[in-house]
């Protein structure tokens, strides 16, 4: 089983170059891997109902848009378990737990796909399971942020994020692959018949969610065998409390809803609005690049964090993600052009590179703002540095876990709002419209909060 520390002291630099650092790492591996894995099964299902109508299943559009947005709103609820339980039972030990709790979902999918027949409750049913991906990051990266010192979290977490993120772009390039072979036999179901237009063939959607099953099963037992629980911090929901009492956690709230929330949405949203816009281009090939962008663009947030400030960093990403949602709009057909798909394309990698860097940056805002604000009450009340470092990490880390919980919504209202306005407008405007808005209300408030000379907690 995993292994317990009883004494833990980063910002001590011979503690940290002696012993501290080998341990973090190995940690922090461990974590990139069981998150990637959570966000393979977390977006899966958006690449399994792109293919449901073509398999059989009597789908309407906007019940697939419901479809895909069922996992990002899980997910969020998830992470209202996951933001404290990891502190009760070890962070080394909910990892591999935690991990193992992707059975459900892989196996779940892999059944129901195989039968046209299954009603929709069944469909929202394992849509649901997917959502069990999406607590992970509740609790990886706070425990994450726990093992390294104030200097190094926002490249730690960065990266941690941003490769544990990099699952959904390599669910959907290995998706369209794996599901042309079988894989399994004849033990793992019968292949389906896959028709549009004038093209037909064989598929194994099943091989979508069977191919997770020994990975959760290695990367599980791999945590259980070499992972770290730190001293338990035991957050309990009174701590949460009073970390949404503190303005600054709805700040920073916010600002990561608009990049985290741009991310899962979009990520989801994605092949469905490309086929709704663009039917005569096969945009499949072209489905993982946005979310690995995103991914890759993370920890980049998080190093300029560190080295020039995350509400500098924030301010500029929000700005990108604003120009390139006037971009994507532009780029859509009209009655008096055809739009273009490669603009639309492009637009969309802008938004989420800019997103990666405001995930990065906005995210390591939480630990950082409220260290600093522990050592300010440190200095008039007369406490030692490690209980100032404690209570500072303690609040630092309930923040984060407001805000990852809260960010996870966006990727419910993104595919939702695209569904609601063809649905109610016949028009994707007024969701660009709300998003575009959105980011500037993120810019003024980094600019105000984190970034401007005069800013409390400039940082």
């Amino acid at each position: 089983m995993t292994v317990s520390i009883k004494r833990w002291e980063p910002e001590n630099v011979i503690f940290w170059l002696s012993r501290g650092r080998g341990i973090a790492r190995r940690n922090l591996w461990l974590s990139i891997f069981s998150l990637h894995l959570n966000f393979n099964i977390w977006m899966m299902w958006s690449m399994v109902v792109v293919n449901l109508p073509a398999v059989g299943f009597l789908i309407s559009g906007q019940q697939q848009f419901l479809l895909v947005s069922i996992p990002p709103l899980v997910g969020a609820l998830m992470r209202l378990i996951y933001s404290w339980i990891w502190s009760w039972v070890g962070g080394g030990l909910w990892l591999g737990l935690s991990t193992l709790l992707l059975l459900l979902p892989a196996w779940g999918v892999g059944r129901v796909v195989q039968d046209i027949s299954s009603p929709f409750w069944q469909l929202l049913l394992v849509a649901g399971l997917c959502g069990i991906g999406g607590g992970a990051s509740a609790s990886h990266l706070s425990n994450t942020s726990f093992f390294f010192p104030k200097s190094e979290k926002g490249l730690a977490m960065g990266l941690n994020a941003g490769l544990g993120n990099l699952g959904v772009s390599v669910a959907q390039l290995l998706i369209p692959l794996c599901i042309l072979y079988p894989l399994f036999g004849a033990r793992a179901g019968e292949p389906q018949v896959w028709g549009r237009g004038g093209e037909v063939h064989f598929v194994w959607l099943q091989n979508a969610a069977y191919i997770w099953l020994p990975l959760a099963v290695l990367i599980a037992l791999a945590c259980l065998l070499y992972a770290h629980d730190l001293p338990k911090l035991r957050i309990t929901p009174r701590d949460q409390l009073d970390a949404m009492r503190d303005a600054h956690t709805w700040y920073i709230c916010l600002l990561y809803m608009g990049s985290y929330g741009t991310f899962l949405g979009f990520s989801a949203a994605f092949p469905l609005l490309a086929r709704a816009m663009f039917p005569q281009v096969d945009a499949s090939p072209y489905l993982f690049v946005g979310p690995m962008v995103c991914a890759l663009s993370r920890p980049l947030g998080g190093w300029m964090g560190d080295r020039i400030g995350g509400g500098i960093a924030t301010v500029a990403s929000n700005l990108l993600m604003a120009l390139g949602t006037v971009g994507v709009y532009l780029s859509l057909p009209s009655a008096a052009s055809g739009g273009s798909f490669w603009l639309f394309l492009a637009m969309f990698q802008l938004i989420f590179f800019a997103a990666g860097v405001g995930n990065g940056s906005s995210y390591q805002l939480a630990p950082k703002v409220f260290l600093i604000q522990a050592g300010r009450d440190a200095q008039r009340g007369g406490e030692s540095l490690a209980q100032t470092y404690a209570r500072g990490g303690r609040r630092g880390a309930s923040a984060m876990n407001v805000s990852s919980v809260m960010a996870a919504f966006g990727g419910f209202v993104i595919p939702k709002a695209f569904g609601s306005a063809l649905s109610w407008f016949g028009s994707f405007l007024p969701a660009f419209a709300m998003f575009f808005l959105f980011y500037l209300l993120c810019c003024v408030v980094a600019w105000c909060q984190y970034s401007r000379s005069g800013a409390a907690m400039r940082c």
